[in-house]
């Protein structure tokens, strides 16, 4: 359907999407596939579609998950020669996708959305966008947006390092927004921060004999083996031409993410485990930094870190590691907590991203905007990450206690999707107006949620996954990724309250009085079959006797 009307309005059934990264874009495919849905617009700020893959063109830059996981489901790509996909080649599959099914003619790109408002009388949005560029500044409407920020979109710039933009003369930039104009031959390089970023760029820094780097980290991090691993020409044409091998392929990576979590996470706190992971980190690692580089914190409190060639980079002479802690940052360098001052002509920021707040202003039902609704809940609050109350017909794809520690982004996206469509079709469609999860369903959901994560592993370190890195658990799901799945797969109407919706409840009704007498004719033929196996089976014998008489 390109576009539909409620009732007797004459507006056109519409959507806007927020953010042309892997959640915007999986959001408008599913759209128009699954729903035959055109009559939306997907809103990026920058200059071209791919999030996280447009913006981190740091070196080395790559899928920290098996890319055939970290693919649409229905796109498996056959031809990838490995299992973790550089930053280029992820770039080219997403764009490469917005062409197949034809949803780049829907996007519209250096335009920001700056603020929602929820009209409850006309039940729609009005959507404010401006453009990066003009600053000109418009409004759209939308009877349901899809939010497809996500949490890793806003560098975040600790309060430690204010000098590096005040103060110092060199070149500096975060490493999600990579300055490729700064040479880095013969130059003194401080990289902080690491985390997944930090650590993927480190080996390709120190490659270069000429440039001196030094990391500076708060406290060390637990890695995982390198999982990555070339994939021969054989298999790849197995996965191209033989039926089924490419979902099998992506479905052995899912077991083995999800192995990993029922290895590592329940037992994160165990002795056994963090001996295990320490002594991996030592055999990687030059002796002098044994007593700095493993972790006193639970494994997988934070993030685990692929090892990528970052512990192996510590043998090399041109890099050094510093777990002091940044006082400040001054014209010429950096001084230490501990009273140690470092020159440097860079300054690379691998600090992460907010994660605490949402980047434009969203005004719900009554005037309550979405930053008062997470003031009161203590942090980023959604039921099962997607919706909340008070904000009609408003989806968040990797919203609040999404993120998982071990599975793969696209896989929750979709999940999410499968949540989202169904609640999406009767608004799309005109048989209602708006779909709002209930406050009773959001606060049960998760008050069940936080008390799974209270004595959780997470709970063990400060990180990014809780409110201002001590606070409460936001940012991460706490359990294997098919549980949420499960959660995802099926909307629990009663959770939610509609509007306009009774062509939508009688829609209902029927289709569950039609399942109930299927199910009960189903069981009448049961029955009777049961009552009658003698009957039936003696016609049978007699049937067969008189087809072999025939034959004979």
């Amino acid at each position: 359907m390109a576009s539909s009307t409620f009732k007797g309005d004459t507006t056109p059934r519409r959507v806007v999407i927020i953010g042309g990264g892997v959640g915007g874009l999986t959001a408008a495919i599913t759209v128009k596939r699954q729903l035959g849905f055109d009559n939306f617009t997907l809103y990026e700020q920058s200059s071209g579609v791919g999030g996280v893959w447009h913006h981190n063109t740091y070196p080395g830059a790559a899928a920290d998950i098996g890319t055939h996981w970290y693919s649409l489901s229905s796109d498996i790509n056959p031809d990838w020669d490995r299992s973790h996909v550089l930053q280029a080649d992820l770039l080219k599959y997403w764009i490469g996708l917005t062409r197949k099914y034809g949803v780049d003619k829907n996007i519209v790109v250096n335009t920001s959305v700056t603020k929602l408002i929820w009209d409850e009388a006309k039940q729609l949005y009005y959507v404010h966008t401006q453009n990066s560029e003009t600053g000109e500044t418009s409004v759209d409407y939308a009877n349901a947006v899809i939010s497809g920020v996500g949490l890793l979109n806003v560098p975040h710039y600790p309060k430690e390092m204010e000098g590096a933009k005040t103060k110092f003369k060199g070149a500096h930039f975060h490493s999600a927004r990579w300055d490729h104009s700064v040479d880095l031959h013969n130059k003194r390089v401080a990289v902080i921060g690491n985390g997944c970023s930090g650590c993927q760029l480190m080996p390709f820094l120190v490659q270069d004999p000429t440039t001196q780097v030094v990391n500076y980290c708060r406290s060390p991090g637990w890695f995982l083996p390198d999982m990555r691993m070339r994939i021969p020409i054989v298999f790849r044409w197995m996965m191209k031409y033989i039926p089924f091998v490419k979902q099998f392929a992506r479905y052995a990576v899912f077991v083995q993410h999800e192995l990993i979590y029922y290895a590592l996470f329940p037992f994160g706190k165990t002795a056994l485990i963090k001996w295990g992971l320490g002594m991996y980190i030592k055999s990687q690692t030059p002796k002098k930094y044994h007593d700095k580089v493993v972790p006193t914190h639970p494994s997988g409190c934070k993030r685990f870190v692929i090892d990528a060639g970052y512990l192996k980079s510590l043998h090399k002479d041109n890099f050094d590691v510093n777990y002091d802690g940044v006082q400040e940052v001054t014209e010429t360098g950096i001084l230490t907590k501990k009273g140690e001052f470092k020159e440097y002509d860079v300054i690379v920021e691998a600090t992460g991203f907010d994660t605490d707040s949402y980047p434009f202003e969203i005004i719900g039902v009554g005037g309550k905007t979405i930053q008062e609704y997470y003031d009161e809940q203590g942090g980023p609050t959604a039921y099962i990450g997607t919706t909340a109350p008070g904000f009609p017909n408003f989806f968040t794809l990797s919203g609040p206690n999404t993120i998982t520690g071990h599975g793969s982004v696209v896989f929750t996206t979709e999940s999410q999707l499968m949540h989202i469509t169904q609640l999406l079709e009767p608004v799309l469609k005109g048989w209602a107006s708006s779909f709002d999860v209930t406050k009773k369903a959001a606060d049960k959901y998760n008050t069940y949620l936080h008390n799974r994560l209270r004595d959780s592993i997470w709970s063990g370190c400060a990180s990014w996954y809780r409110v201002g890195s001590e606070g409460r658990i936001t940012g991460v799901w706490p359990g294997a990724i098919w549980t949420q799945w499960w959660w995802l797969r099926k909307v629990t109407w009663s959770d939610y309250k509609g509007q306009g919706a009774e062509q939508w409840a009688r829609r209902q009704r029927y289709t569950r009085l039609i399942s109930l007498v299927k199910n009960a004719c189903w069981v009448l033929v049961f029955l009777w079959a049961g009552v009658n196996w003698r009957v039936l089976r003696s016609l049978g014998e007699t049937g067969l006797q008189k087809l072999s008489t025939m034959i004979a």
